[in-house]
């Protein structure tokens, strides 16, 4: 069974085109959603954090050891900071592989999926591409992308604009790349462009 990748960065209709593939029969791991699961109330990482980076809580309220991390807050600390942001990559980075290597193994044994799609935005960055027979990097123009996370988060462009600079940009991305999707279009032509790759897949998966 096939593994495919995708990534792209904030506000470039991954998680879209994530969703049509998962439609066309693939599994889906999520590393956004593991990571988020690690970073649970209560969760044992969040002591390393605090202590690290700040923007980590106590409620007497929440499960393990009580601690509360204020996505908001970190995200504001770390991804202003390429340092502090190399550091916080590898703090959870190791465990998230090893969840992603664990869900690969499960669902190759899944013969009624047509193949797993590994979600990752730090794609490259993390060094995971290397689980996939191939990567697509879905891109948009940085001032779309931009509006969209504002209406959708309700951030501010600044904030925006600080995340898109802190991760590596699409040039480079584009180079690792097996496939490249604009989705600056309407989601009709983002849909049409996964269908086109899925086609080459399939033939390549055939011969």
């Amino acid at each position: 069974m096939k593994v495919l990748g995708i990534t792209g960065g904030i506000g470039s209709g991954k998680s879209t085109a994530a969703d049509y593939l998962v439609s066309l029969g693939f599994a889906c791991i999520d590393a956004d959603q593991i990571g988020r699961d690690l970073t649970a109330d209560g969760k044992p990482v969040l002591s390393v954090l605090r202590d690290e980076f700040g923007g980590v809580s106590y409620d007497e309220n929440a499960p393990g050891n009580g601690l509360v991390l204020d996505r908001k807050a970190l995200a504001s600390i770390v991804f202003t900071d390429p340092e502090k942001r190399r550091r916080f990559d590898s703090i959870i980075h190791a465990e998230i592989i090893s969840e992603i290597d664990r869900l690969i193994a499960e669902y190759r044994s899944d013969d009624g999926l047509r193949g797993v799609l590994l979600d990752a935005p730090l794609m490259f960055e993390a060094g995971i591409d290397n689980r996939c027979d191939a990567v697509i990097l879905v891109t948009a123009d940085t001032d779309i992308r931009i509006a969209r996370v504002v209406e959708r988060d309700g951030t501010t462009e600044e904030d925006v604009k600080n995340r898109i600079a802190s991760q590596m940009s699409d040039e480079e991305k584009k180079k690792l790349a097996d496939f490249v999707v604009d989705n600056s279009g309407t989601q009709t032509q983002l849909y049409a462009q996964l269908d086109g790759i899925i086609n080459i897949l399939d033939l390549r998966i055939c011969c």
